[in-house]
């Protein structure tokens, strides 16, 4: 295998990965959430599929940092959120459906950032 294959089997893991937690993990996040989401009271203060647009923001952000090795700033951009959102909800519902997602989101991109990074290093 020459360098360009190389290059080009890494650049598509990595496109594969980013497509994987947008995608399929949106998706699975939400059919996950849903037995809580009648739960939750009406947010008429909120922006429409805010929630879904901040969580593949994260997942992206957490995505390349897993992929550049750098854990610490996992971790600040999962505080940082944490302690905005949680502290923005007025009802223990609605913050724990949000931590709920947001550990799931985690979960899912970290599983598939460390998959891809193992296949990385194997190319």
């Amino acid at each position: 295998m020459n360098d360009y294959d190389l290059i080009s089997l890494r650049l598509l893991i990595v496109a594969v990965a980013y497509l994987l937690v947008l995608f399929p993990a949106s998706m699975l996040i939400k059919r996950f959430l849903n037995p809580w989401i009648d739960q939750l009271e009406p947010a008429s203060d909120s922006l429409v599929n805010a929630g879904a647009m901040i969580g593949n923001l994260e997942r992206i952000l957490i995505l390349t940092f897993i992929l550049l090795g750098e854990y610490t700033a996992v971790g600040f951009v999962l505080a940082l959120k944490a302690a905005y959102r949680f502290k923005d909800t007025g009802s223990h519902p609605q913050a724990e459906y949000m931590l709920m997602g947001t550990f799931l989101s985690l979960t899912i991109t970290l599983a598939i950032g460390l998959t891809a990074r193992l296949f990385i290093a194997l190319t």
